[in-house]
């Protein structure tokens, strides 16, 4: 039997369902970046939803200026997405219809207590958003390629 290398778009859609946390990179308006932890689903053309209080430096970043890069890693097999795009509010019907069913696949397997963590939340005034990326890419480290020039990022959506 022939293996049959997986499509880009297989690989990173996979490892995104492997790994529903991320780093998010804002710029204040004075122009200081800032970086937070955040909790995403991604739907199959690569749009990410989310969602943060008003309250949150990162929500007031983004109100400011809705740009934004989010890096998901994975420290084990060497891998990473990274991407940069513009964010959105969401209209809540749109959240709910699909965040709260992606939220609920993310639970680890066999692990019943977890709680998506909007369970976990302060009150606030809470902002469905959407990061529609301009730009993705996907990187494997983990295999030694034989040619010291290869490159070992595959560019998703191209800038």
């Amino acid at each position: 039997m022939i293996h049959k290398p997986a499509h880009p778009f297989q690989k990173v859609h996979s490892f995104l369902r492997k790994h529903p946390m991320g780093v998010l990179s804002t710029i204040a308006g004075d122009g200081t970046p800032w970086g937070s932890a955040i909790y995403y689903v991604a739907d199959e053309d690569f749009k990410f939803y989310f969602v943060t209080r008003a309250e949150t430096s990162k929500y007031k970043n983004l109100d400011k200026t809705p740009l934004a890069a989010l890096t998901i890693t994975d420290v084990a097999s060497q891998t990473t997405v990274q991407l940069t795009g513009t964010i959105t509010r969401l209209p809540a019907k749109e959240y709910m219809d699909i965040v709260f069913g992606k939220l609920a696949s993310i639970r680890p397997k066999d692990d019943f207590a977890w709680a998506p963590p909007l369970e976990k939340l302060h009150d606030g005034n809470y902002m469905p958003l959407v990061l529609t990326p301009t730009k993705l890419q996907f990187a494997d480290y983990k295999d030694v390629k034989p040619d010291i020039h290869a490159d070992y990022i595959e560019k998703i959506i191209p800038a």
